[in-house]
């Protein structure tokens, strides 16, 4: 994707919004832009408080964009979820979202408190040496935006929110300039007393409310218990919508004969299905009474009549793909290699991946000629219609209570969750009735 395409895309991706509850992209956009034009004037008429200003700002960003690494991994939505382009999660769910298994986010809400501790020290008598770490923070922040908006132009994504605090940490960094020429002197003087005067401190302030974070994020983001300190397995399950109809031809992973059904419903240019898939068959592989079912539901006009815009370019070429494998006895294999390479979904990659799966290119090609592929694709479609889906990736289990089928309204996270979930049904233990449905977005 050429730069120029993305920052062109964040017009008219409003026509082509991806999710029913995310943000029109004008509003996002005009919010964002607003935000970041009102710090930038505070640090215009006072450098001080722009510091405290971009400090605030990009802390609530931070506690934002944490808390949505985690309700995205569990299936949940950003509010800036306005396209395939203008998309927080897809970038706060990338490889780059991460370091040493914490959020990226909550080093920089770390970060944003001690720059915090350096605006408020600026007003004090030792406020030109904490002037110039000001500026030391804004170099290293500004340095390591770039390598994230790299990232982000590989994603072929942009996150609002992350773009802001981009603009915040340039705010950081001119601010931390300013106040550091007007204290005059050499800078490497500036530095080596600051780093005296205030780096001890400074540290504290910012290890501090990152250690915070982290325990917080990590209880927030914990299986609901009990007090007796078993699941709350009420909040793992509800309803469905509508009712589950399958005809048979759907893929099978695990024992065809196994006690409990998994269906799940997804598209290959989800992100969230890419994560869910190996959590699915994680669940299967660790309970040999469970299978589970594939059904396809593109997120894209050209095969679902259900979506009312254009969609994700690639999703119904892949899933006629993926039924072209199934006919081939490939169907787990492409699909895996297709949700592990969402970036390269052309038809001329998935042939590849085909090929390397062992799949013969020659009845490849002419099965996804066959109208017939697509038809099959428009079926899953149509039964997920009738299932009440309205997003993916949407998943139902049959068998923990008798021959109702529940929606799982998990997430990566909830393995241990669905799994004593099982154990429990298995064990004859009586289990909360599923809950009304609520309302499930798309993708």
């Amino acid at each position: 994707m050429h730069i120029g395409t993305l920052l062109l895309a964040l017009v008219p991706a409003a026509q082509a919004a991806d999710g029913v509850g995310s943000l029109p992209a004008p509003a996002l956009i005009g919010g964002a832009v607003l935000v970041a034009a009102i710090v930038i004037a505070v640090a215009i008429r006072d450098a001080a408080l722009g510091v405290l200003s971009a400090a605030g700002a990009g802390a609530l960003s931070a506690v934002y964009l944490t808390t949505q690494h985690f309700v995205a991994k569990s299936g949940g939505e950003s509010l800036c979820n306005v396209s395939s382009v203008i998309n927080c999660d897809k970038i706060n769910t990338s490889e780059h979202s991460e370091l040493g298994g914490v959020p990226i986010a909550l080093y920089g809400l770390g970060f944003y408190a001690a720059m915090a501790f350096l605006g408020y020290a600026v007003r004090g008598s030792k406020g030109a040496s904490a002037a110039s770490l000001i500026l030391m923070g804004g170099v290293m922040a500004v340095g390591y935006d770039i390598f994230l908006a790299w990232a982000s132009y590989n994603e072929g994504a942009i996150c609002i929110f992350c773009a802001l605090t981009w603009v915040l940490n340039a705010t950081l960094l001119g601010c931390g300039y300013a106040l550091t020429k007007k204290a005059g002197g050499q800078l490497g003087d500036l530095v080596g007393k600051g780093l005296a005067d205030h780096a001890g401190p400074t540290l504290v302030v910012g290890m501090l409310v990152f250690i915070v974070g982290v325990l917080v994020s990590r209880q927030a983001s914990a299986p609901a218990v009990t007090a007796e300190g078993g699941f709350d397995f009420a909040v793992l399950y509800e309803k469905p919508v509508g009712r589950i109809e399958l005809d048979g031809t759907e893929p099978v992973k695990g024992d065809p004969a196994a006690r409990f059904t998994l269906v799940e419903w997804a598209d290959y240019e989800c992100p969230h299905c890419a994560l869910m898939a190996p959590v699915l068959k994680a669940i299967v592989a660790e309970n040999k009474d469970v299978k589970l079912l594939f059904k396809h539901y593109p997120i894209a006009q050209a095969c679902n009549r259900f979506v009312p815009f254009e969609g994700h370019q690639f999703a119904c070429n892949a899933a006629a793909s993926a039924e072209c494998a199934r006919l081939q006895g490939r169907f787990w294999e492409l699909s895996d290699a297709m949700f592990k390479n969402q970036k390269y979904l052309a038809p001329s990659d998935i042939r590849f991946m085909a090929e390397k799966q062992g799949i013969e290119l020659g009845s490849f090609d002419a099965c996804l000629q066959n109208p017939a592929s697509i038809d099959a694709v428009k079926a899953d479609v149509e039964a997920g219609g009738t299932a009440g889906i309205e997003g993916t990736p949407s998943v139902f289990l049959l068998g923990t209570h008798g021959d109702q089928w529940v929606r799982l309204k998990i997430g990566p996270s909830d393995t241990a969750g669905v799994n004593a979930l099982l154990a429990a049904a298995r064990a004859g233990q009586p289990l909360p009735a599923p809950s009304e449905p609520a309302p499930v977005e798309h993708e």
